[in-house]
């Protein structure tokens, strides 16, 4: 199910496995990157889910402050009943360099990150 979307964030809903997903790409302005974020907060306050799948593969840098207010929106997100969330790691190194801030912004053990969205898939249905 189609939750939101806008030019760089479409997030989708599995009612089945109570995944979350969203699907980056691009350079994502700030106002941009935050509605995506707190469109999934609002998604997770609201509705039962489980995991959440953040498919980076596309998406170009985010800005360090970004990073940390994604970050800044953790405790909410596992609050609310979140029990674990994948990256699927993007081909940019820059983006990489982004998502290990938000990693270590986070410092969860439930926050993964991977090569493949299969392999995402996989450890987010063992959770």
């Amino acid at each position: 199910m189609k939750v939101f979307e806008n030019n760089n964030v479409a997030i989708d809903y599995d009612r089945n496995t109570m995944r979350l997903t969203q699907t980056w790409s691009g350079f994502a302005t700030t106002e941009a990157f935050r509605q995506g974020i707190e469109e999934t907060l609002k998604f997770v306050i609201h509705n039962q889910v489980k995991t959440v799948l953040s498919d980076a593969l596309k998406q170009h840098v985010v800005k360090p402050e970004d990073a940390q207010y994604a970050a800044s929106v953790m405790p909410q997100l596992k609050q609310n009943g979140m029990k674990a969330m994948a990256f699927v790691v993007p081909e940019s190194a820059f983006t990489k360099l982004s998502l290990q801030k938000f990693s270590k912004s986070a410092e969860d053990p439930l926050v993964k990150f991977f090569m493949s969205k299969n392999e995402a898939n996989q450890w987010l249905g063992q959770q």
